[in-house]
Formats: structure tokens, sequence, C-alpha cells
């Protein structure tokens, strides 16, 4: 059904561009007397009823113009006539031939009008009658058909083309604008997570660094206390003093050790491999050592 309507819709389109064509071109062809001529053919719409009873008001005649030497006395011509600057159709029979130039004849016909060749259209005998098509020739070729048939739907024919060319714009637009705005949604949504990643990074090297210095700290105290008690002789008050402060520093390197640990049990496993490895780097040989042996030992 749609491909139906829509051949139909474009065989109404392709007929009416058609007709467009054909009133333009018969209007361009008008000679002095406002007949449409195509060559050696006439066309002339009867609207009226000085061509009776011979013609019919409505008809359209297509008559072909003879050569002027072949008119004879007793043909009957078609031609043009001109009173009072108004100008007919009419047709008679020729009575008498004058030539008055070398292609130049005038014919007197019935009544006594004389018919310069320049008038001349044709003769009867060579006209085609076209039934009930000279009315609606006529109204083509008038101004106010032309103005209505042709000019004004022509005309709403380009608004409606540009109205919908602006629509397109205007759509075009929007979906641009639009666009634009999802562009800048995703890439303020693709920024906003890379400041928290970047504060996460810089407070995990600095948890790092800090693990470092305290991890560093924790392998070298224990070489400051490794000395025996056995040596050591001093009084009862500094051994005490001694004792307090062993006790006191345990506890330090007790709390130190939790928050130590505390912090590398919230390290993933990357982490504490990048941490020993620049502990190890920052380590002599011998502490390299000893950090492998108590890790073993643990």
């Amino acid at each position: 059904m749609k491909k139906v309507c829509s051949f139909l819709r474009n065989l109404i389109i392709l007929v009416y561009i058609l007709l467009i064509i054909f009133v333009t071109v018969c209007l361009l062809s008008y000679n002095d007397y406002k007949v449409t001529v195509f060559g050696r053919n006439t066309i002339i719409p009867v609207i009226d009823d000085d061509l009776e009873p011979n013609y019919t008001i409505g008809d359209l005649l297509i008559v072909e113009q003879n050569k002027f030497s072949s008119i004879k006395e007793g043909d009957e011509i078609l031609f043009y006539r001109v009173v009072a600057g108004e100008v007919s159709i009419s047709y008679a029979n020729v009575i008498n031939i004058e030539r008055i130039g070398e292609n130049e004849y005038e014919y007197t016909v019935e009544g006594g009008d004389g018919v310069p060749s320049s008038n001349f259209i044709g003769k009867t005998d060579t006209v085609t009658i076209v039934p009930k098509v000279g009315s609606f020739f006529s109204i083509l070729q008038s101004k106010w058909g032309f103005l209505f048939l042709v000019v004004f739907p022509s005309l709403i024919a380009f608004l409606y083309t540009l109205y919908s060319v602006i629509l397109e714009l205007k759509d075009n637009s929007v979906v641009e604008e639009e666009q634009k705005e999802e562009d800048k949604k995703i890439e303020k949504e693709e920024k906003l997570p890379e400041e928290p990643e970047e504060k996460e990074i810089a407070s995990i090297e600095e948890n790092q660094e800090t693990e470092k210095v305290e991890d560093l700290e924790e392998a070298k105290e224990p070489e400051t206390f490794e000395e025996p008690e056995e040596n050591i002789v001093q009084p009862e008050e500094d051994s005490e003093k001694l004792e307090e402060g062993k006790i006191e520093e345990q506890s330090e390197q007790q709390k130190r050790k939790a928050l130590i640990a505390a912090k590398i049990k919230s390290m993933t496993e990357e982490e504490k491999r990048a941490l020993i490895e620049a502990k190890l780097k920052s380590m002599t040989e011998e502490e390299k050592r000893a950090f492998i042996e108590a890790k073993r030992r643990k």
C-alpha cells in the first residue's frame, strides 16, 4: 500500500511538473497576437462564438500553416482580424488573391475584408480539433490561471522546502549541542576520579617513606641493645634507670611495631613488594643479610 501511494504521489508530481513546463513554453511561444505558435502550427482555444458554427466553444484547434503561394480562390482560411486595435480570429472563403511583394500576399475574403499574409493562420482543411480541452488550455494561459495553478503552488513548494531545510539545520545544531554537552560530561567524569587517585598515590608514597624509615630503625635498633648484661657492672641506681629506659624503649618499639603491622596489613601485595625492594636498595649488604635472616626466623 505504501508503495502504491508513493508511486501515485510521484506520478502526480511528475504530471504537474510537465504541465508547468508545457504552459511556460506555450506562454514563451506567443506571437504578436498573443496566440501560441510552435513552428508552423498554431494552437487556438475556442473561447467565444466567433468561430461557430464550424467550431464549438471549449474546443482546441491545432492549425498547420500552408504556404502563401498554395492558397487559391475559394479556399476557406483562418486569419487574425484586427478592428480598432482588438484582435479576433475568424474564418472565411478567399475570393481574390493579390501579390504585393516577393513573399507577401493579400487575400480578399467574403465580406470584402483584405487579409495580409502576415495575418494568415492556415486553411480550415488542415485544422485538428481536440474537444473540451480549449477551456482548460485558455485557463492555463490566462494571468489568473497561471498565477493560481503555477506561481502559487511553486511558491508554496519553495517555502515548504526552505522551512524543511531550516528545521533540519536547527535539529542538527541541537544534536551537536547535546553531543558537546555529553562530551563535556564524559570528560568531567573521566577527570574526577583522577584527583583522588593522585591523592591516594601521594599518601601511599608518604606511608612507604615513613615505613621505610621505621623499618630501617627497627633493623638497626637490635644492634644497640644486643650487649650482654653479664659484662655490664654498674651501680644499682644506674641499673634501675637503665631497666626503666629499656622498658620504655621496648614499649615504644612495640607501639611502632603494632603501627607498622597495621599499615602492612592495609597495604596490597604490590605495595609490600615495592616497600621491601626499596628497603633492600637502601640497606648495606650486612643489613640485607640480617633483614633476610630475621624474615626467615619469623
